[in-house]
């Protein structure tokens, strides 16, 4: 059929009937002979001439202005913090390891205040009543005191993570196991491995586009000039970040290749300390939760079979061997796996017997090992109602283990007895810090007091967000932060003597602090959950249904 045969407005089917005079077309168009005669479209010529005919017809109506209204409304309403919301519809639930997110939650915020406060003051790195040491810093401050300095102790909380990450990991896996549904266990072990990339990265990949604006505006530069108007300001330590290139898209390249190799080391640079980033770079433990999670993951399924007395007893032992050549990371996850196996363990029990309460936790500390004499004496003292006593001695035990300082270790009591007992092979540091979370953990999952502080309303808004907080935080001192923090000095409190510390305190209460937290939120509902999504959503689409 010749194309002048056809009306144009039946070669465009976008084209309406009532716009184009089929006659004039084909008069225009039977003067322009094709190249092609076998050509079945109309060509570019054709589409222009269409375009001059074509009349423009005003789409707005009162249910578009409806509708952008409610968009725009809605856009708004994204930045109220979610913790100025009314809730809406019936409060959910808590699931039974609740507690576990408000820790986490906890340790988050520590990890904020050692990044906010290493910034300033080298006096956190040490430990109270050291007296003289080669950094020349006083030693006899409160805030160095054992348990206190836990608000700040990022090292510490870093630990109380791995423990955190490996047990609930660890729990839907576990439970299968124990219910002897292999093939769920297949399907669950395969989803959290896939999605595990995605769910630490692709926050992180966020986090670089927004460094990107940032360094554009050289908000990061205040403190580097501070510090070099200011040469006698004591140094504290303060994060890299991403370097400017000569455009724009030069910064943009800069941030390509560094989150590159950050994410690429994932797959090729396993070591048990990570990779330093230029953006953030306490993001490194990332790449050690990523590896430890590889880990826990392969020991489960190999272990999925074993008799369960065998497979704790191996696990334990896996731990401890990992701890002593300072793989404390791996332990850790190890560690908080087994102590996911003995409290599913407890759970069982006090469901087959209710009747004996909260107060008596006396099976929890059931293992399958031959238990000698002394220790079962102490086990005794679990078996009357006042356990929850013991536990809470135990639990500031736990605490002051937790405590080990940085620097200055051995010229302190308890903490200097600690510090000539730990294996040559490991660092003293993170391995009474791992020593101190295990026990943390272990002891709050069988104290019933921590556990109802931990699943307060606020406690459990802060374990939602540390993952947003985690990652916001570092992004927000460097910025913000130190602009306020040094407006503060210059104006209003100096740097010396009390002013120095007041001018580090009080923007963090009023300024640094709050829109952290906000920060935070923005990222958490904007960045965080999404992700979350996109990785089951991405998972579906690849997924065979019919396996």
């Amino acid at each position: 059929m010749d194309l002048r045969e056809v009306g144009f407005a039946e070669q465009v089917p976008f084209l309406d009937n009532e716009v184009v005079d089929d006659k004039e077309l084909i008069t225009v168009i039977s003067h322009e002979k094709p190249r092609n005669s076998g050509r079945k479209y109309p060509t570019l010529g054709h589409f222009l001439q269409s375009i001059r005919h074509t009349q423009v017809r005003s789409q707005w109506s009162p249910e578009s202005t409806k509708k952008l209204k409610s968009g725009l409304i809605k856009f708004a309403s994204f930045f109220i913090p979610s913790f100025l919301r009314r809730s809406s519809g019936p409060t959910k639930d808590l699931h039974e390891t609740a507690y576990l997110d408000g820790l986490r939650g906890y340790a988050c915020y520590a990890v904020f205040f050692s990044h906010y406060t290493t910034a300033y003051c080298n006096e956190v790195w040490h430990p109270y009543g050291e007296g003289g040491n080669h950094h020349f810093v006083q030693t006899y401050y409160i805030f160095q005191l054992p348990i206190i300095r836990l608000l700040y102790n990022g090292q510490a909380a870093v630990t109380i993570f791995f423990v955190l990450s490996g047990y609930v990991l660890s729990y839907k896996p576990l439970k299968l196991i124990h219910s002897r549904d292999f093939e769920k266990l297949q399907g669950a072990l395969g989803s959290a491995i896939f999605r595990r990339w995605f769910r630490l990265f692709l926050p992180v990949a966020a986090l670089w586009i927004l460094n990107i604006f940032l360094v554009q505006f050289g908000v990061f530069s205040w403190f580097d000039k501070f510090h070099s108007e200011n040469p006698s300001m004591p140094p504290g330590i303060v994060e890299s970040y991403l370097p400017a290139g000569e455009s724009f898209w030069g910064t943009v390249y800069n941030a390509y290749r560094s989150y590159f190799d950050f994410a690429r080391g994932t797959l090729f640079t396993w070591t048990k300390n990570g990779i330093l980033p230029d953006v953030d770079g306490h993001t490194w433990t990332l790449h050690v939760e990523f590896r430890s999670s590889c880990i826990l993951f392969l020991f489960l399924h190999g272990c999925s079979k074993m008799r369960a007395n065998i497979r704790l007893v191996f696990f334990m032992f896996s731990s401890a061997f990992c701890l002593y050549w300072d793989e404390w990371a791996i332990a850790t996850f190890l560690a908080g796996s087994s102590i996911a196996e003995l409290d599913l363990r407890m759970r069982r029990r006090q469901a087959a017997s209710p009747s004996d309460g909260e107060g008596n936790n006396y099976e929890s500390l059931t293992l399958p090992i031959p238990i000698p004499r002394a220790l079962s004496r102490f086990r005794s003292l679990f078996r009357h109602s006042n356990s929850q006593k013991v536990w809470a001695v135990l639990f500031i035990f736990a605490l002051l283990i937790l405590s080990y300082p940085p620097v200055g270790a051995d010229k302190v009591f308890f903490y200097s007895l600690l510090s000539w007992y730990h294996p040559f092979t490991a660092w003293d540091l993170f391995f009474w810090e791992s020593v101190g979370a295990i026990l943390l953990v272990f002891i709050i999952s069988r104290l019933r007091a921590v556990q109802r502080f931990l699943e307060w309303p606020i406690s459990q808004y802060m374990g939602k967000t540390s993952f947003a907080l985690y990652l916001m935080h570092g992004t927000v001192i460097k910025s913000l932060g130190h602009f306020v923090v040094i407006q503060t000095w210059e104006r209003i409190t100096g740097y010396q003597g009390w002013g120095y510390a007041l001018g580090i305190l009080v923007p963090l209460f009023v300024v640094v602090g709050p829109v952290t937290i906000v920060a935070a939120d923005w990222f958490w509902r904007g960045v965080d959950v999404p992700s979350v999504r996109f990785a089951k959503w991405f998972e579906g689409l690849l997924n065979d249904e019919t396996i």
